[in-house]
């Protein structure tokens, strides 16, 4: 039953991401709000985690994880939202600064992994 839930939970959390990708490279107005599309992110993918993760079961936090939190006092779900926050606001603001060329290309596709692992 996790497994399907993930898998929808992904899917879910990668359209969502390449839609505000999409929306930050289409319209010339989005890529100034780099620190927008990071806080619209972070309270949707927190948003589905809930949903599909955190309210029907008891999540496992990875050992790592638990450590972040303890090290800035906060639960491993506020340690988790902050790390989404940081690592995905730096990404918009470097697919803003990079609109173009090889490292454009290369931001999109380090997209996905990034999207694995946070």
């Amino acid at each position: 039953m996790f497994l399907s839930m993930a898998v929808y939970y992904l899917f879910m959390k990668a359209v969502f991401f390449f839609s505000l990708v999409r929306i930050q490279v289409k319209f010339e107005t989005m890529k100034d709000h780099w620190l927008f599309l990071g806080i619209l992110y972070t309270a949707g993918v927190a948003f589905l985690s809930y949903v599909f993760l955190f309210s029907w079961q008891d999540f496992p936090w990875p050992s790592w994880q638990v450590r972040v939190a303890q090290n800035f006092g906060v639960s491993p779900w506020q340690a988790w939202m902050g790390e989404t926050l940081v690592a995905y606001t730096l990404y918009f603001r470097l697919m803003a600064k990079f609109d173009e060329g090889v490292i454009f290309w290369t931001l999109l596709l380090l997209g996905l992994p990034l999207l694995w692992y946070i």
